[in-house]
């Protein structure tokens, strides 16, 4: 039941940001690239800068009415402590997203939300579990914003359909 709460409070206080930038890594781009995938059918601005120049020069450029995403399954990625001590200054709330016990900075992070914790970093063939995942918390986290806003939400994809899909296809 907590975990419920905790997950509705990170939907509310990212469904309330101006702009969420999502800072990761490797093979967790494409899971922060299918978030903003999503977050953009409802109009939801999300950034997914690449890259040490591109994350330091978003983390310089945010603002206290946005939010920010970390996702990193061990919470050991070397580019996490820089980029999560500047949001703080900066009064800028951050989730982080990672196996049970992959937050190394409590006193930066606003809200960890954990993922199964199942998969040795060492002795795997891919990132099968993790990526799922990942994929399947930010989806959730994509259905609770959605759903904050259903009516909205229906008449924005309805009013963006047309000119999102120029295919001339009878339904």
């Amino acid at each position: 039941y907590l975990y419920f709460v905790q997950v509705q409070q990170v939907a509310r206080l990212l469904n309330d940001a101006k702009a969420i930038d999502i800072y990761t890594h490797a093979h967790n781009m494409n899971v922060a690239e299918n978030f903003q995938d999503k977050m953009l059918t409802i109009g939801k601005i999300v950034n997914c800068p690449k890259g040490f120049y591109n994350q330091r020069a978003t983390v310089l450029a945010s603002t206290p009415d946005q939010a920010a995403i970390i996702l990193s399954y061990s919470g050991r990625a070397t580019f996490i402590e820089p980029i999560v001590q500047v949001l703080f200054r900066k009064k800028i709330p951050i989730i982080l997203i990672g196996k049970a016990g992959s937050n190394r900075y409590p006193q930066y992070i606003t809200h960890a939300l954990s993922i199964s914790s199942k998969e040795n970093l060492r002795d795997r063939i891919s990132q099968f579990s993790s990526h799922i995942a990942m994929q399947y918390m930010l989806d959730v986290i994509f259905g609770c914003i959605y759903n904050m806003g259903r009516e909205k939400n229906i008449a924005y994809l309805n009013a963006s359909i047309d000119f999102m899909d120029d295919r001339k296809v009878d339904e």
